[in-house]
């Protein structure tokens, strides 16, 4: 049985970098960055930092995880900074629940609208599938941001 829990711990880092790097997608440099917040919000906690956390968890370990947060320049939105699912839980709806769950604590806090960003690279079409499957729309293609040939996409969803 899953479950989804708020919060982030030390002992849930390791764990975290497992799961980043099972899935093949990410930088190096993408991957320390998630550490880097994780560990600003740990040492910080969730109202200095900005930054919520929700795991999902199965038989007592961590199979998927988000981050997410208020964007500062905007009275109504709100950023989905992370979500991954480690490889092996892939395809169980584990990540349509966990976005589920952040778009209903977005709209408890006040939040009207959630982007998302993602690579436009081939490698990345079943999540941007994932993005458009849960409601979401491209809003904005950004050529070669991340790097030549590797677009940034920027979706979003209007919260009910």
């Amino acid at each position: 049985m899953t479950t989804i829990t708020e919060g982030i711990r030390h002992t849930d880092l390791t764990r975290l970098e497992e799961i980043l790097r099972s899935t093949g997608y990410f930088y190096e440099f993408e991957i320390r960055v998630a550490l880097e917040i994780a560990d600003e919000t740990i040492s910080k906690g969730t109202e200095k930092s900005g930054y919520y956390w929700l795991k999902v968890t199965d038989e007592n370990k961590i199979i998927a995880f988000a981050n997410y947060g208020k964007d500062g320049f905007s009275t109504h939105s709100w950023e989905l900074y992370w979500i991954a699912v480690h490889q092996d839980s892939r395809h169980k709806k584990t990540g349509s629940a966990l976005l589920k769950t952040i778009e209903e604590k977005v709209i408890k806090y006040g939040g009207k609208i959630l982007w998302a960003e993602t690579s436009g690279r081939p490698l990345y079409a079943s999540t941007e599938g994932f993005y458009k499957r849960n409601g979401y729309e491209l809003q904005a293609s950004l050529k070669d941001y991340y790097g030549l040939g590797d677009p940034k996409q920027v979706y979003c969803k209007v919260l009910q």
